[in-house]
């Protein structure tokens, strides 16, 4: 699995780099190592859940979750929370996002060599679960830079390693593509040869196509302003009305994308050997606490943990350490988030529920307000029950609990209420909040007084790593002319 992984890895590195090729001869001659293209795709599944899942993981805890004021990490090393961000990590978020949409790109080639003729069901499975793997892997790399390789990038193996920079239009139109196709390749009465390698869903081929079409409708919400373009919102409606028997999506927390980890090496959290005192440097942002703590959300002491003898307190964001009070601050609940066994998931039905919300509030799909506040109260009720239900400690949340809390931050008929409890429930989901800011402004952010670096401006996106202005720079500095020229701006945080 590791060697797989390093090949893949590394014809990717040569793609997006130039690097120096000298390790393929090695590989060509070494006896011991599988032939690239002899393998299952089932293979590298493993590899494209777990590693993936993992690199995505990490970001959620620090880069998203310090831009969206869910964490604060009070050191002076370390400053995300008041936009400081060294093109190392931007360069990192880059490459883990290109190697996993590679490896499921290569997956996909793998099934095309051994089905030519896509006859075999065992293999378009393989090819669904591919394209959608790399459709999400690919979506945040768009959303997170912009214009991206897209259509060269996968190229490395033909000899192209400068790849052009597609729109961000163009990108997303082939993402769509990707999730119609897998829909259509999806044969959930088969499985798969290896459904253990599937860390997932086990092989159930019903709940890859509900997690593809509500990856679907995530995407198409994204683009839900511009739907003069894009035509998004009858799409919206024919999955979630017109033609649910051919789009299911999630119906309950049990079709969750969640990784489950075994807690037995190699299948742990990543942070499951982090040490308690390390993993808890990570500060409450006063942001989140106070929303959560003001309303009394259950959901507070499974995101959180107190420091003795001290109420509920969290640290602002964007403040220099000098001139905050972290005395007794709370921190992140390393019990819940990163003990061996806490999973992690890439997208739940709270998510699905928040968007037909929304949807019936704006008339894209029936219900109207009645609609949306039945959608509201389920979403809130999904996300409590799920964090109920990985909560290490057992502790039952009750129903009555759960209904007064709704009854607390009742639906007002605003999008903000359902932007604000969608913000709450997307703690500890990928990028996701960060991309549901920049799409409608909400929740409300203040921005601290040491933020001054870029601008006093919550980032808009990375910026391209270094190593790709200088090893593809003609194709380079066509894309940063084209955000000058469209968008008004450069290679930055601020376009």
């Amino acid at each position: 699995m590791k060697k797989i992984k390093y090949i893949i890895a590394g014809i990717l590195f040569v793609a997006f780099n130039n690097a120096c090729t000298s390790g393929f001869d090695d590989y060509n001659t070494n006896q011991n190592q599988a032939n690239l293209w002899d393998i299952s795709p089932t293979s590298l599944l493993e590899e494209i859940i777990f590693s993936g899942t993992n690199a995505m993981a990490t970001r959620t805890k620090s880069l998203n979750g310090e831009l969206m004021q869910y964490t604060v990490v009070p050191a002076s090393n370390v400053a995300y929370h008041r936009y400081v961000i060294s093109n190392s990590i931007m360069a990192s978020t880059w490459n883990s996002l290109y190697i996993w949409a590679y490896n499921a790109e290569h997956m996909y080639q793998l099934c095309e060599k051994k089905d030519p003729e896509a006859k075999l069901p065992e293999y378009l499975n393989c090819r669904a679960i591919a394209l959608t793997m790399k459709a999400f892997y690919i979506s945040n790399a768009a959303d997170i830079y912009g214009d991206i390789p897209y259509s060269d990038a996968f190229k490395s193996l033909e000899g192209n390693f400068k790849p052009v920079f597609d729109t961000q239009k163009d990108v997303y139109k082939d993402i769509l593509d990707c999730l119609e196709r897998a829909n259509d390749m999806y044969d959930v009465s088969k499985t798969i040869s290896r459904p253990g390698k599937d860390l997932l869903y086990n092989g159930d081929m019903s709940k890859w196509k509900k997690f593809n079409n509500s990856l679907y409708l995530r995407f198409l919400l994204r683009l839900s302003n511009r739907n003069a373009e894009m035509n998004v919102h009858s799409k919206i409606k024919e999955i979630l009305v017109d033609n649910t028997a051919k789009y299911p999506v999630f119906a309950s927390n049990d079709d969750n994308a969640t990784l489950f980890y075994s807690g037995v090496n190699p299948f742990i959290n990543p942070f499951g050997d982090v040490t308690e005192s390390n993993f808890t440097t990570t500060a409450a942002a006063k942001n989140l606490l106070d929303l959560m703590a003001t309303t009394n959300d259950p959901r507070i002491s499974l995101y959180y943990q107190k420091t003795s003898n001290f109420d509920w307190k969290g640290l602002p964001s964007g403040e220099s350490l000098q001139d905050v009070d972290n005395e007794g601050i709370s921190r992140v609940n390393k019990v819940v988030l990163g003990s061996y066994s806490s999973p992690y998931s890439i997208m739940k039905y709270d998510e699905v529920l928040f968007i037909m919300c929304e949807m019936a509030k704006k008339g894209i799909i029936p219900g109207g307000e009645a609609g949306a506040e039945q959608y509201y109260d389920e979403a809130v009720r999904a996300s409590i029950k799920y964090w109920e239900s990985v909560d290490p400690n057992k502790k039952t949340i009750s129903d009555a609990t759960i209904n007064n809390f709704i009854l607390r931050v009742s639906y007002d008929g605003t999008l903000k209420q359902i932007f604000d409890q969608k913000y709450v429930a997307l703690f500890w989901v990928g990028f996701e909040a960060w991309h549901e800011y920049r799409r409608t402004g909400f929740p409300k952010l203040k921005i601290g007084s040491a933020t001054g670096s870029n601008n006093y401006t919550l980032p808009t996106r990375l910026a391209y790593p270094i190593t790709t202005s200088s090893t593809n720079p003609d194709n380079y500095w066509d894309a940063v002319s084209r955000m000058e020229t469209i968008y008004k701006g450069g290679d930055n945080m601020l376009t």
